[in-house]
């Protein structure tokens, strides 16, 4: 009986910018480095996003970008300015933000030329496009093929696959390592919100399995013909139903954690009796 392939995992980092909370980041980088693990860096050409100021602007992001691309990590074009000005969820329908689903195809194709261009002018060259909120559509797509961009870390499926229109979907699946049996999976983290337990975990994950861990360059090599099959479709409506579960039962909790603290309000407060 023919073996299943070893599992794959992909590492991506999201919300790559001048604003990031540089002192998680360069633990990261450490580890990264000591381990040999290359990340997917998901890079916002212009931040607009106040929800990403964390520090001060480095004012040596840009060459650390292309020191980073130099050292094989794979540069990621994370949106242009990670500005919502949509509620469309996209066709993934992760989040009910955009900075792009919903727009028109030429709005959009727009966007992704000015943002290439602020990425070109620095000596950039992204490789894969990686949507703000998971959120985009069939214009972007288009968009991007129009652009050159023709590999997308997003979806869901067991395994990388080329559509009928030229583009690679390398799927992004988890928020976390998992030992999972097969398959190729990508972990998207954002290290904005990590304390000194996040980067723990990360260290102990690679440290121990990071020899599982691929490139991007050589997941799409491998990858690149792979057609579309009837095991992504399951596994794309597995795990879609597995996340919709997830989020209802954390809104569950959350309704009864207010619940229960409301009531715990309730009982500390008396009501004065009218005197006679």
């Amino acid at each position: 009986m023919k073996r299943s392939p070893a599992p794959r995992f992909l590492l991506r980092f999201d919300d790559i910018c001048p604003t990031m909370r540089w002192n998680v980041w360069n633990e990261v980088e450490k580890i990264l480095t000591k381990t040999g693990v290359n990340p997917i860096l998901a890079v916002v050409p212009d931040n607009r996003d106040e929800g990403l100021i964390f520090d001060p602007p480095d004012q040596n992001f840009w060459p650390r970008v292309r020191a980073w691309q130099e050292r094989g990590w794979t540069i990621g074009l994370h949106g242009y300015q990670h500005r919502y000005v949509t509620r469309d969820a996209g066709m993934f329908g992760r989040m009910s933000l955009s900075e792009f689903a919903g727009l028109p195809l030429a709005v959009q194709e727009a966007k992704l030329r000015s943002a290439i261009q602020i990425f070109h002018e620095q000596n950039v060259f992204p490789e894969l496009w990686v949507a703000p909120a998971h959120s985009f559509d069939a214009n972007t797509v288009a968009a991007l093929s129009n652009v050159g961009l023709r590999a997308i870390s997003d979806g869901y499926a067991l395994y990388p696959y080329r559509d009928s229109g030229g583009i690679t979907w390398i799927p992004q699946q988890v928020g976390r390592f998992r030992n999972i049996p097969v398959g190729v999976w990508t972990i998207c983290h954002h290290i904005n919100d990590w304390t000194s337990r996040e980067v723990a975990q990360l260290d102990r994950d690679l440290s121990e399995f990071g020899a599982q861990f691929a490139s991007m360059p050589s997941i799409v090599e491998r990858y690149r013909r792979r057609p579309r099959s009837l095991l992504d479709l399951g596994t794309s409506g597995f795990l879609r139903l597995g996340r919709s579960a997830g989020r209802f039962v954390r809104e569950r909790r959350r309704r009864h954690a207010e619940s229960s603290a409301a009531e715990k309000v309730c009982e500390t407060v008396t009501v004065p009796r009218k005197s006679s």
